[in-house]
């Protein structure tokens, strides 16, 4: 990341307002003198040391990016005020100025109690550092906490340094707060007209899209591994690397074993309004967590990879499910009536059941729709014969996944502009079965 003097640097410096801070600190602003910072092209220190509380939801010069959907909650003698994030890949990033990072979370695997339940994954970047990180920063949130901190750097050449970090697990995993962040220099106000450039991708899905057992591999059978949280990532899995080409942004509306409408204890319709699904792994738990605010995050491509779930049941009916997906995307589009959808499924029941109901209905004869048949588990250019766990696919087939839809949104007419990764380079994370 280009390091910058600033000018409001230089004027301190000639108004002789250094003070004790060492020659080569930079003086920070005062936050109450500042203008708008979304409308300047140049980067801005606060003299914020450490975000929390309130400084963790500032609407005026934030302070963060919070990735994917959040939620706010003001705390009472247990437990401090915290911005929740339910979902897999949510995180979140910040600038700084300094050498340092050390964040304070919360994980609770309850609607609100402070047990510790199991261990939860992140991975960050630092830089230029891209996600997943081939550099092994993954670290985990033992199940023996519900408060733990974490130095994601330290050392670095006193300067401007970027940290975006992000969970891999799932919400019914255990869902996470961020308390606090700390840096031993100060923090760069967000500026929000670069936070909204990026390219933006919502994901609706279960367990296919959001990276159940992606990190296991075997050559033998579905069954040989079994999924853990550790051996479960997002991020290595279809949707998020799709995002990655693109560049883009990326939330997640997520869980494993939910349909578009059964069970109807895990309907993803019925949440897709809230800001999270929580450890209980039901609606009822979901709509403890609040509304979630559509206007704070716009996208401009939608990927479905849900239903599979619902003709397992021995409820399903189909009509009941094929007008449960036509009220989903109709909801969705409605919010968004610009943006690209494409509904991927690896040729099953569900997912025929669903085209058929947008096709019937003149969803796709409008254009904003799409199918994308994607492979099936142990399929693909790269991925056949190859599996995960617990009979999901392996990283080679969410590579392979990628790539279809990587080519879908390209004749589309957007751009890739970000090289993939490639399965060798997590040979160090990948468990063998």
């Amino acid at each position: 990341m280009n390091k910058r003097i600033f000018p409001f640097l230089l004027g301190a410096l000639l108004l002789g307002v250094v003070g004790c801070q060492s020659q080569n600190s930079p003086t920070p602003s005062n936050s109450g003198n500042q203008s708008d910072t979304s409308s300047k092209d140049e980067d801005v220190l606060s003299n914020v040391k450490v975000i929390k509380s309130n400084d963790l939801n500032r609407s005026e010069e934030p302070l963060v990016k919070w990735e994917g959907r959040y939620e706010y909650k003001i705390g009472d003698t247990n437990l401090p005020n915290m911005m929740y994030q339910y979902h897999t890949a949510t995180g979140f990033t910040v600038d700084f100025y300094g050498t340092s990072l050390s964040v304070e979370f919360y994980k609770s695997s309850t609607q609100g109690g402070t047990s510790g339940g199991g261990d939860i994954y992140y991975d960050y970047a630092i830089d230029d550092e891209t996600l997943p990180n081939v550099n092994n920063r993954r670290f985990k949130i033992p199940s023996s906490s519900y408060k733990y901190t974490v130095t994601l750097c330290e050392n670095l050449s006193e300067g401007h340094h970027k940290v975006k970090c992000l969970k891999m697990n799932e919400p019914a995993d255990a869902f996470t707060a961020i308390i606090s962040m700390t840096t031993d220099g100060a923090f760069y106000y967000r500026n929000k007209t670069k936070d909204n450039e990026n390219l933006k991708i919502m994901a609706v899905c279960a367990s296919g899209g959001s990276g159940y057992g992606s990190l296991s591999y075997n050559e033998r059978s579905k069954t040989a591994a079994t999924r853990t949280r550790k051996n479960s990532s997002s991020l290595h899995a279809f949707n998020y690397l799709t995002a990655r080409r693109f560049n883009a942004d990326i939330q997640f509306v997520a869980q494993a074993g939910w349909g578009v409408k059964y069970a109807p204890e895990k309907s993803i319709s019925d949440v897709i309004d809230k800001c999270g699904i929580t450890p209980s792994n039901n609606v009822e738990g979901a709509l403890t967590t609040g509304d979630w605010n559509y206007q704070n995050y716009i996208p401009d491509i939608i990927i479905f990879n849900i239903g599979g779930n619902d003709t397992t049941k021995d409820s399903f009916n189909v009509d009941v499910y094929q007008q449960g997906v036509l009220d989903l995307v109709g909801k969705l589009h409605g919010y968004y009536p610009n943006a690209k959808m494409i509904w991927s499924h690896t040729g099953s029941k569900a997912g025929s059941y669903a085209i058929d109901a947008l096709q019937s209905a003149g969803v796709v004869s409008q254009g904003y729709l799409k199918q994308g048949i994607v492979p099936n588990v142990g399929e693909g250019n790269t991925g056949t014969g190859t599996y995960g766990a617990s009979s999901h696919a392996s990283f080679k087939t969410h590579l392979d996944i990628e790539a279809i839809l990587v080519d879908i949104l390209t004749r589309w007419g957007f751009t890739p502009t970000v090289n993939d990764v490639s399965f060798s380079d997590f040979e160090f994370m990948i468990e063998r079965a």
